[in-house]
C-alpha cells in the first residue's frame, strides 16, 4: 500500500470514527429520559439533515407498527 492509499484509508477511518461517535451521541441523547423535549425535536431535526433516507425508514416503520397494534 503506498502513501496515498494509506493517508486516503486514514481519512475514511477518521471520518467512520466521527460519525459513529455522532450517531452514538445522539442515540444516548435520545434514550435519556431526562433529556427536554426540545433537545429530543433538535436531536430528530439533526439526525434529519444528514439522513433523510433513515429517517423516512424509521418513521415508516413506526407507522407499520402502530397499525398492528
Amino acid at each position: 500500500m503506498d502513501d496515498g492509499e494509506q493517508q486516503r484509508l486514514a481519512r475514511l477511518k477518521d471520518d467512520e470514527r466521527r460519525r459513529s461517535a455522532r450517531q452514538s451521541a445522539m442515540r444516548k441523547m435520545l434514550s435519556q429520559d431526562d433529556a427536554a423535549l426540545e433537545d429530543k425535536v433538535a436531536a430528530v431535526k439533526t439526525v434529519q439533515k444528514e439522513d433523510k433516507t433513515r429517517v423516512v425508514s424509521a418513521i415508516s416503520a413506526m407507522l407499520r407498527q402502530d397499525k398492528k397494534s
